[in-house]
């Protein structure tokens, strides 16, 4: 039981000295989102991935900054009907900007502002052993914004836990209709 103890505690040491530390810090994180579109019908979450680098400034031990350089694969599945699956396969460059408030050593709890970029759009059809795509990168806009909120962990040896949620606030779509980006994403970092 004291072994444990013990264990539990240098644990907590450590991952608080990792976290308590002020200045500049960057590594890379990959994850899965869990994405969907507002007023889409019939439409259904899909999973994606998500994959970049980031980098931060430690102001303090509660304050930092963030900006994020992520590849994003959104969209939204339509199910399947007559043995045919379909989606919507979305492939932006996100950058979020955050403000990072430090709770306790470690926790953070962190909002901001995302611009993103389309970088491809294809409406996917499979089905009969056959794959349809067709580019639908004219009918969307270039550019998208969300308001990301989340939360992260600062674990040791650089380890860092994050989930976040980005709500859209801009179009998607260039031609009739309204429809914003919903995403949830879960993380894994590595500060170097």
């Amino acid at each position: 039981m004291k072994k444990l103890l013990f264990f539990a505690l240098g644990l907590v040491g450590i991952c608080t000295a990792a976290s308590a530390q002020t200045g500049f810090g960057w590594g890379v994180k990959g994850g899965l989102n869990i994405t969907g579109m507002t007023n889409s019908e019939e439409g259904q979450s899909k999973t994606g991935f998500v994959v970049g680098a980031f980098a931060d400034y430690r102001f303090t031990q509660k304050f930092a900054l963030s900006v994020d350089a992520l590849y994003s694969r959104q969209g939204v599945s339509f199910g399947k009907t007559d043995d045919v699956r379909s989606k919507t396969r979305l492939n932006y460059l996100n950058v979020p900007i955050l403000a990072n408030y430090y709770i306790f050593d470690g926790l953070a709890v962190k909002a901001g502002i995302q611009p993103g970029f389309l970088l491809s759009g294809k409406a996917v059809a499979k089905g009969d052993g056959h794959t349809d795509k067709e580019d639908i990168s004219g009918a969307l806009h270039g550019a998208d914004f969300a308001i990301p909120i989340g939360i992260s962990y600062d674990c040791p040896f650089g380890i860092i836990l994050e989930a976040r949620y980005n709500i859209g606030v801009s179009n998607v779509l260039s031609t009739e209709g309204t429809s914003r980006n919903s995403v949830f994403a879960l993380t894994v970092g590595y500060r170097f």
